[in-house]
């Protein structure tokens, strides 16, 4: 089975079309994989679609449609990696080794922890990416 851990700006991408939609959709349509992502994810994906209707990206009715989606493929699809204090623990020595914010600490952490899995790290943020390579992932970055 082949594991994908998504960051929130990847994962964003499967609930609104933007640049790099497409190939979030086919790891979507790959047989034998998972979807992983950290429970801090649930919060981010809310947060990053309501900034979309703020925003006027998308509509309200929009915006439902999306969640709906989202938290029906959380419950039925995902993996969700629960926080603890070894993810806290691994997201301050980034935040001190790496010099990321942090929740890209943490969603790095939990990525980070599923290493014997050979998790794929999915992620927009180029910055992100890089030091997800630096600390020996295989990554992705849908918007290249």
């Amino acid at each position: 089975m082949k594991f994908y851990f998504l960051d929130t700006s990847a994962l964003v991408k499967r609930y609104h079309s933007e640049k790099g939609t497409d190939k979030i959709d086919k790891i979507f349509f790959e047989d034998d994989r998972a979807i992983v992502i950290s429970s801090i994810s649930i919060t981010e994906m809310v947060s990053a679609l309501n900034r979309k209707k703020e925003d006027k990206i998308i509509s309200k009715e929009d915006l439902k449609i999306a969640l709906s989606k989202f938290f029906h493929d959380a419950i039925k699809d995902f993996l969700i990696i629960e926080l603890d204090g070894e993810h806290i623990k691994g997201s301050i020595m980034l935040v001190l080794k790496r010099n990321i914010r942090t929740l890209d600490a943490l969603q790095l952490a939990v990525a980070l922890g599923l290493k014997e899995l050979k998790v794929t790290f999915v992620c927009a943020d180029k910055k992100l990416v890089s030091v997800a390579e630096k600390e020996g992932l295989q990554t992705i970055n849908p918007e290249l």
